[in-house]
């Protein structure tokens, strides 16, 4: 009875045939339930991750001993990045989502299944957020670091990458793992779009079957504690100041 219930919660149902199309791998419409957060929220915290970087690269300031083109440039650069973080920042994740999955169509003409809208849309969202944290990191480095960098001969990528980089990353891991509890969390919010996601699928469980509806409703919700309590206790720092991350590698 209990795996009866769990089945479809963790791997959704078997799509209609006239629902599947031609255009891109089967998988994409055939994956349902906790399996299809998961794979929404995965790639999305890592494009997001990749997003926020760049963004928080273009949003720091020009170097004094730029040129006043390039200060120029850079300073355009960071305005549009700025401008983009505030705009997602500014959205409700809903309205975002509406936007992602209704307007590529109109512009483009093409269908894209509806996993891959929803990456694009909390790649965003998430980049935007990540964007920021980057930027506490960022704001955490003592100044002495990058000039000890610049006399060892290396180049504000090698500043960034070998210096900058594990210490950010070491400050800003409790902040990464809320981040990553709210992107999963948030992707109920693709049951508007009718995106069979856990939500998704629980609603339609329990719309059909209502003599089950309690007990739906608290695997449910037991499918999305777990998950996350596993994805905190993962990420954030451990009592004895290791992280579980550091444990296991």
């Amino acid at each position: 009875m209990l795996w009866e219930l769990l089945q479809p919660l963790l791997f959704g149902y078997p799509p209609p045939p006239e629902m599947i199309g031609s255009r891109y791998p089967e998988f994409f419409y055939r994956v349902g339930g906790l399996s299809l957060t998961m794979i929404i929220t995965l790639p999305s915290l890592v494009l997001g991750a990749m997003l926020g970087c760049l963004l928080a690269i273009c949003r720091r300031k020009p170097s004094r001993n730029a040129s006043f083109v390039s200060r120029s440039i850079l300073c355009c650069v960071g305005f549009a990045a700025s401008g983009l973080v505030e705009i997602v920042r500014g959205l409700p994740i809903m309205p975002l989502a509406l936007l992602v999955f209704y307007l590529p169509f109109p512009l483009t003409g093409m269908r894209f299944p509806g996993a891959i809208l929803a990456v694009a849309a909390f790649s965003l969202y998430a980049g935007a957020y990540f964007s920021e944290i980057t930027r506490s990191g960022f704001r955490a480095i003592p100044h002495g670091l990058r000039e000890t960098g610049r006399t060892l001969g290396l180049t504000p990528i090698g500043i960034f990458l070998k210096i900058e980089l594990p210490l950010i990353i070491r400050n800003m891991m409790p902040d990464i793992a809320n981040l990553a509890v709210t992107v999963f969390r948030d992707t109920s919010v693709l049951a508007v779009v009718g995106i069979a996601e856990l939500t998704y699928t629980g609603r339609q469980m329990m719309m059909s079957q209502p003599v089950n509806y309690g007990l739906v409703l608290l695997l449910t919700m037991a499918l999305y504690w777990i998950p996350a309590a596993l994805i905190s206790s993962f990420l954030t720092t451990r009592s004895d100041g290791r992280s579980a991350f550091r444990k296991w590698s």
